[in-house]
């Protein structure tokens, strides 16, 4: 049933196919000579060649330079001098503006004396005590110490003397006790010679009995005071033999210490007294003048630094292909043509909240100098480069039902071929061709929409 039935609609179809058939086999030769009787395509041919090109990523920025600093005057003072205009190159360390520095002089010397007395102290006191004042309280002891000796050590002698000069003032008393007696008791009384003899008489018995009572039976009190006498005059003796101690030293050790931070700080301001320049660069402004004040709250000088750098923002996509240490190129409408080294200095490690994107630092290899801050430049970024490979002109590649290809141009330069091409690196103009074309061919550069595989042409221009 099924066989009958199959060959039911080939019965059918059979002549269908057959009027088809026929009416296209009529069609082609008519089809090819509309196509030979069409007029040749005008067009541009170009030979292939041999070159280098190099895959980039592009970004434009403006210009700035790597360091900027508002300089300020460490020390307060009126402008003595200043040493640079807006524009003059400064290297490192040049000076640049000086303030009035007397005082600052005066503040140095009077801490320089300051030092010098403390550091004289402490030698001193290193050297320790003089040999004669030692000796002087060493004499100090032995004095007090003989003093107390000759009153509890009696000698014999000593003791007969003390006691014959006793017994000699008192016979002498009695003697003119009796002088004086007659003359009272006859009455002649006052200021007589024997009153007086006797009131001598009397004042020397005293005097002996007082010192042969201290030299036989001496005073407690007397003795307590010539040994506290003693211990003083010892206590003096070991004060002049060690008369510093730890404390003292440590005291005048931070009195030195003192005085030396007193001669920095002094010396810091003579210093700083002259403003110089901190990094290599150019004087961009100057906001003082010769009489003027200078301090630390405002700025005396802008400089900028001799190196410039283009901060770009760099796409999430493109971060892998990005590195430090990458060579660039740099390009700026006041010299047209020619590139400019350069290097990406930083990438930053986190992308900007607003935008998304990284932001690189591409600084300038300038070593001339050209550039300067706020030029616009376009930056490209080298990925990758090939030497010795085919190129031709962007324009010569079209796709054809989803193939890539060019249009090679016959010998006799009537006719074209489409050719499918494999495509490598391509920059602004040029397309790297990596396989299907050799470069001593020649193909359409232009006039590419009027074309089909087998056209005729006509060139109306070529590029050697």
């Amino acid at each position: 049933m099924q066989q009958k039935l199959w060959r039911n609609i080939l019965l059918i179809l059979l002549p269908t196919l057959f009027i088809i058939g026929c009416n296209a086999a009529e069609a082609a030769p008519e089809a090819q000579t509309m196509a030979d009787e069409r007029p040749p395509a005008p067009v541009e041919i170009s030979r292939a060649e041999t070159g280098n090109i190099a895959a980039t990523l592009n970004y434009a920025g403006d210009l700035q330079p790597t360091q900027e600093l508002m300089l300020v005057s460490i020390v307060s003072g009126a402008v003595e001098e200043v040493m640079v205009e807006a524009g003059d190159k400064v290297r490192a360390g040049d000076p640049v503006l000086r303030v009035v520095d007397t005082t600052y002089k005066a503040q140095l010397k009077q801490a320089e004396a300051g030092l010098s007395a403390a550091q004289a102290n402490l030698m001193k006191m290193q050297k320790g005590p003089r040999d004669e004042q030692i000796e002087m309280a060493r004499a100090a002891v032995d004095a007090a110490n003989a003093q107390l000796r000759g009153i509890t050590t009696l000698t014999d002698d000593e003791a007969t003397v003390a006691a014959a000069n006793l017994a000699q003032a008192e016979a002498a008393l009695r003697l003119t006790q009796y002088e004086y007696d007659k003359i009272k008791w006859a009455g002649q009384v006052g200021q007589t010679p024997q009153a007086l003899q006797l009131q001598q008489a009397t004042i020397a018995y005293e005097t002996a009995k007082s010192g042969y009572n201290l030299q036989a039976h001496p005073d407690e009190s007397v003795l307590a005071q010539l040994r506290a006498g003693i211990r003083q005059a010892e206590m003096n003796l070991k004060l002049a033999e060690d008369p510093f101690t730890e404390e003292d030293f440590a005291l005048i050790r931070a009195n030195v210490a003192q005085a030396e931070g007193a001669v920095a700080l002094a010396q810091y301001q003579v210093d700083n007294a002259v403003l110089r320049a901190p990094f290599d660069g150019v004087v961009s402004q100057v906001f003082v003048t010769v009489g003027s004040v200078a301090s630390p709250q405002s700025p005396a000088i802008k400089l900028i630094s001799n190196d410039l750098e283009v901060i770009v923002n760099a796409p999430e996509n493109q971060m892998v292909s990005l590195r430090d240490d990458q060579a660039a190129a740099l390009k700026v409408s006041a010299y047209p043509g020619q590139d400019f080294p350069a290097v990406i200095d930083s990438i930053a490690p986190a992308a900007d909240a607003a935008s998304r994107t990284f932001p690189v630092t591409i600084l300038a290899l300038d070593e001339d100098q050209k550039l300067r801050s706020g030029m616009f430049a376009n930056v490209s970024i080298l990925l990758e480069e090939k030497v010795g490979v085919v190129l031709v002109p962007r324009s010569a590649v079209t796709e054809v039902e989803g193939q890539s290809g060019v249009y090679v141009v016959s010998a006799d330069e009537k006719t074209v071929s489409f050719r499918p091409v494999a495509t490598g690196l391509s920059d602004d103009g040029r397309v790297e061709i990596t396989d299907g074309l050799s470069p001593t061919e020649t193909i359409v550069t232009a006039g590419l929409s009027n074309l089909s595989d087998g056209a005729r042409i006509e060139v109306v221009a070529r590029t050697e």
